[in-house]
């Protein structure tokens, strides 16, 4: 164990500034790749697009008797207001939604499909509510179309980061064995197998892996907080509301950067074969 750590410490001793451009660039774009595949778990899809997914609701309508007095009418309005699931009320005469109504209505917009449903349940059992009407948000055409060119974006994102950072840390792991090939003649005539030398690569290449891994997971996280900081959440992170749900992408996105570092470290073994390294040129 302490011969392997001397020579990772040494392979490590061995980066220069122009392989430690490459792969810092290689990271940052592993990073970006983990960052992409999160995007399509957090970023929700345009509400209405997907036919599994819940409408939310835009606006509750609940229509009040022509008989409740002017009085109950008011306290009714201030108790919804101090409600943490309304995010705005107004008070409308119904025939501005319903010509064929009297009386007055509350048009309330809910903080959440899930505040609504409470709102909801309790409207229907007051007195003096005559009806409660969910209006759900419609999707336009140019929403629909705004969430396929994003879902195109991300795919080619994907491709751009992954092949990106393959062939940044090729050229890495090029300059860096440019620099440590005659060290690596050296433990070949030592009696050391190739072997041991390419675990060494591959654990490098899994450093970087991790490192990115755990920058995913820490900027996922962040940003989580912030969103749910904020008293009005942005809709396209409303997927991100749940803790548990971006840990679990955090933790998915250090195994994948893992897997991937790697398999960019078996990617630079594969250059040990070259003619240069042989103990013996």
């Amino acid at each position: 164990m302490n011969t392997f750590m001397f020579l990772f410490r040494e392979l490590l001793g061995a980066i220069r500034a122009k392989s430690a451009a490459y792969f810092a660039l290689a990271g940052l774009l592993l990073f970006l790749f983990l960052a992409v595949v999160s995007s399509f778990f957090l970023l929700t899809p345009v509400e209405g697009t997907s036919p599994e997914a819940e409408e939310p609701i835009e606006e509750i309508h609940a229509f009040l008797s022509a008989t409740l007095s002017s009085a109950t009418i008011d306290a009714r309005y201030l108790e919804f207001r101090e409600r943490p699931e309304v995010a705005d009320i107004q008070f409308r005469f119904a025939q501005e939604l319903d010509p064929s109504a009297t009386g007055g209505v509350f048009v309330i917009v809910p903080v959440s499909n899930e505040a609504a449903a409470i709102l909801i349940s309790e409207l229907e059992l007051q007195s003096g509510v005559t009806e409660v009407v969910e209006v759900a948000q419609e999707v336009t055409a140019e929403e629909a179309e705004f969430s396929l060119v994003v879902r195109i974006g991300l795919l080619c994102g994907l491709v751009f980061t992954i092949a990106g950072s393959f062939v940044l840390v090729r050229l890495g792991y090029r300059e860096l064995l440019g620099v440590f090939s005659g060290e690596v003649r050296m433990l070949r005539l030592s009696g050391i197998a190739a072997r041991s030398i390419s675990v060494l690569i591959v654990c490098f290449g899994l450093l970087i892996g991790i490192l990115a891994g755990v920058l995913h997971f820490v900027v996922i996280y962040l940003v989580h907080q912030i969103v749910v900081s904020q008293p009005d959440p942005w809709r396209i992170l409303e997927a991100a509301a749940g803790g548990w749900r971006t840990v679990g992408l955090g933790l998915i996105g250090l195994a994948l950067g893992s897997i991937l570092g790697g398999l960019m470290g078996l990617l630079g073994a594969s250059l040990l074969h070259a003619r240069e390294f042989d103990p013996l040129p």
